[in-house]
């Protein structure tokens, strides 16, 4: 299937969203007009049937040409259908014009019918051209704010027609009001025309030769149709939706009427009511273009089918003039934007592209029986049974309920799924780079570090595909565990039945299943990427599938990591909390080995940390905000008593001043290469990323710790990480204590080792973890190795180098060889 790549960017589409947007504001200002110019002229009871004989005329050239015009959409430039479509307008407002003005209303209603058309032949090419232009990427974006846009016009229109009529008829009467709006129309749908002229140009798509038979052919369009499960349920969905929507329309008219006492004000009454169905349509279509940045989130249909039967509801029991019943029209407007963006971006996405203009008409026609079938639905309620309005939103609410409870089941996991998406989208603001290696078919093995209990969320979040995972089955012990693993139909791993669980994984690899492990083997407790496990050489190479290295940067501050020292029991740093999901290039499975991924990884996250380093004149202003911040506090505390606070050291770095005499002399020396530090040009940035990396690992939740000082770890750093972060800076006979208050003397901190570099700052440290300290860590809690440096810090990467037996050390600044290789084991060992 030929795939579109992001030829334009999104702002091409800009022109042709207006256009479209104008051109449904002009058909719903003049249907909601002839109503209302029937009931003043021929009463107020034949407003009903003649809302239903205008809504049917808007039907019926969707059924007539809906093929002829699918197959104009193939054959020629949508860009030339659509400017020639709304040029057609312009025709039918010159009927419908000239009808008004002669005072005959069957002549109008014929003008209303050219406008129809004119719709049917626009509808296939605007939807059809947006794949074109942006591709699959932004597509579900493209479609979210066409379909806002159009129910913006269409409902906008509504308003506008039916409130200027009220204004108008009084001083002008009813046929000299219509006409004014249709005047007023011609001139918008001139506009939109002009609009549409800066649309980029298109191809033309190899459609098949017009025969008399393609007039028919939409309904053999339907049977193929209806051969894809999928898009047979989007395009009954999306039918479903405009049937309902054209329903409800009828009935708020007639509802109008029956509250309103008199002829004028009606239109007022039932414009308001739909300017807010369209609001609620207008923010539930922004809210799903946000989610679905990237991808289609088929899961917010099910979200959507269940809240529109209830806004039912909700409406039947509420009083019309009540605010209550206001508020009912926008969540109907907001929960049917749910229902229908959605599915209306996945018969797009899913529909073969050279035949995409015939499947959008086929949906069309289904659309437009749909919307006949409710029609005489309304008709034989209101007519036959003589039901009130009231009355006729009960009866629709039991279809609606039943079309919501199937989607809901049909979409099970894509319902809790969009559902955590949606939560995930609230309280976290999650960038996704590299979003282009992922493959858009077939198997993948998505290799990630594992900070935090959301990682599978995030990772489901940034991939436009379904994503598996392989879990330990340990987890499965927790009910919520089996059922989110029952749910996303992940596999898990147990040291008995490890075989059949790698051959489950290998045979939905090879089935073209996308797969996530976290090779680590579980959540890291200390911030650092653990080494890899060998299994996943053994899943790349037996299911013949590529590695997509993945990192989740910021993944250890979540309330979902072990920062702060515990999961969950705290709160987020911020609102909305930043995380960066990063995929790299594609690992051929002929070139899987644990320490390649785990490198790729690394870099990965090397490349986040390096974008959310602020710039040279943000950080002097972050450095001016931390460092003159409680100035009278105590920073330094000598083993004879003597103080320092941070204002005087603060006057020592930044100004010519001396030192106190009665401090020991490495103290003054220190503060020296603090200075030196500070007027470097790159000192800041140095400083800076020293201070975040140390945040991000298990050491930082410690009351406090004790740096041996050598050639290999310079203290200097750790007095700026110090004075930035408010801590307070105490001298043993080793070297300094960092520790979080004034009054942890006689506290016996942990000594910790590690290597830093004038270029880089801090590189790894070797300390011990909460779990160590208390003598029960496992291996992902494990931070010290002795005779070795430690374990590199977050944001840093390295590469073996085996000519020169060493291990290079990247940072942002520059790279250094004074090591001789990360063990198996992820420690850093000396050269």
């Amino acid at each position: 299937m030929l795939e579109y790549k992001n030829k334009y960017p999104f702002k091409v589409t800009i022109p042709l969203q207006f256009a479209q947007t104008i051109s449904a504001f002009n058909d719903n200002a003049l249907k909601a007009t002839l109503p209302l110019l029937a009931a003043i002229q021929f009463g107020k009871l034949t407003m009903d049937s003649v809302n239903q004989l205008v809504s049917i005329l808007l039907i019926i050239p969707f059924v007539i040409f809906a093929p002829f015009a699918g197959w104009i959409a193939d054959r020629f430039s949508k860009k030339r259908v659509i400017s020639w479509a709304l040029l057609g307008q312009l025709i039918g407002l010159v009927l419908l014009g000239f009808g008004l003005y002669i005072e005959n209303l069957e002549f109008s209603l014929f003008g209303f019918f050219i406008l129809s058309v004119q719709s049917a032949f626009f509808s296939p090419a605007k939807k059809g051209i947006l794949k074109e232009l942006v591709g699959s990427g932004q597509l579900g974006k493209a479609v979210g704010f066409m379909e806002m846009l159009a129910m913006v016009g269409i409902l906008g229109g509504a308003f506008v027609g039916a409130y200027s009529f009220d204004l108008l008829v009084v001083e002008s009467g009813a046929w000299n009001a219509a006409l004014i709006i249709c005047i007023s129309v011609f001139l918008l749908a001139f506009l939109s025309w002009i609009i549409s002229l800066p649309i980029p140009e298109t191809d033309a798509l190899k459609a098949e030769p017009f025969k008399l038979s393609l007039m028919i052919s939409h309904f053999h369009d339907l049977r193929y149709l209806f051969r894809d499960r999928g898009i047979r349920y989007a395009a009954l969905g999306d039918a479903w939706f405009w049937g309902m929507g054209g329903f409800f329309y009828l009935v708020l008219v007639k509802l109008s009427g029956e509250v309103t006492v008199g002829n004028v004000g009606m239109g007022s009454l039932y414009g308001y009511w739909f300017l807010l169905v369209g609001l609620g349509i207008m923010f539930g279509s922004i809210f799903v273009a946000y989610l679905n940045r990237g991808r289609i989130e088929i899961g917010l249909t099910s979200i959507g089918g269940l809240g529109v039967p209830v806004v039912f509801l909700l409406l039947y029991f509420a009083e019309p003039l009540r605010s209550v019943f206001s508020i009912y029209c926008f969540s109907l407007g907001f929960f049917g934007a749910l229902f229908f963006v959605p599915l209306n971006g996945y018969l797009q996405d899913k529909a073969i592209e050279n035949e995409r203009g015939r499947i959008l008409a086929a949906s069309n026609l289904l659309t437009q029986l749909c919307g006949i079938l409710l029609i005489f639905l309304h008709t034989f309620l209101s007519n036959v049974l003589n039901l009130n309005s009231k009355q006729e939103i009960l009866v629709i609410f039991f279809p609606a309920l039943l079309i919501g409870l199937f989607v809901f089941r049909s979409l099970f996991e894509d319902f809790f799924r969009a559902l955590f998406h949606m939560v995930l989208r609230i309280f976290y603001r999650i960038s996704i780079e590299g979003i282009e290696n992922f493959p858009s078919k077939g198997g993948v093995l998505i290799v990630s570090n594992h900070l935090s209990y959301a990682d599978p969320v995030f990772i489901g979040a940034a991939f436009s595909r379904k994503v598996r995972y392989l879990a330990y089955s340990g987890l499965a012990g927790f009910r919520t565990m089996r059922f989110v693993f029952r749910l996303t139909d992940t596999i898990t791993i147990s040291p008995d039945r490890s075989l059949d669980s790698m051959k489950n994984c290998i045979r939905k690899l090879s089935n073209g299943s996308p797969i996530c492990v976290f090779a680590e083997g579980g959540i890291s407790r200390i911030g650092t990427i653990f080494p890899f496990k060998r299994g996943i050489v053994l899943l790349a190479k037996k299911a013949n599938v590529p590695i997509l290295p993945v990192h989740i940067d910021r993944a250890w501050g979540s309330v979902f990591s072990i920062s702060g020292g515990c999961f969950f029991k705290k709160w987020p740093k911020k609102f909305p909390y930043p995380i960066t999901v990063n995929a790299g290039s594609l690992v051929k499975p002929e070139d899987v080995n644990p320490d390649v991924v785990r490198m790729r990884v690394m870099e990965l996250g090397h490349i986040s940390f390096i974008k959310r380093m602020p710039d040279k004149r943000s950080l002097q202003c972050l450095f001016k905000k931390y460092l003159n911040r409680n100035l009278n506090k105590t920073f330094f505390v000598s083993k004879d008593g003597h103080k320092l606070t941070r204002g005087e050291i603060l006057s020592f770095i930044q100004t010519d001043s001396q030192v106190s005499e009665e401090l020991p002399g490495k103290i003054n020396q220190w503060i020296n290469q603090m200075k030196i530090i500070f007027e470097d040009v790159e000192g800041l940035p140095k400083i800076w990323s020293s201070y975040l990396r140390l945040q991000e690992i298990n050491l930082w939740d410690q009351d406090g710790f004790s740096v041996k000082i050598n050639s290999l770890l310079k203290p200097e750093w750790f007095l700026w990480i110090a004075l930035l972060s408010e801590r307070n800076v105490q001298l043993n006979s080793d070297g300094i204590i960092i520790c979080k208050k004034t009054e942890n003397k006689t506290v016996n901190f942990q000594t910790i080792s590690g290597l830093s570099s004038n270029g880089i700052g801090l590189i790894s440290i070797n300390f011990k973890s909460f779990s160590e300290l208390s003598g029960k860590s496992d291996e992902l809690d494990v931070g010290y190795r002795a005779n070795t440096l430690g374990r590199l810090l977050p944001g840093l990467s390295y590469k073996f180098n085996p000519s020169f037996s060493v291990a290079n050390i990247s940072g942002k600044y520059e790279s250094i060889d004074i090591v001789k290789d990360m063990g198996a084991d992820g420690f850093l060992y000396k050269a």
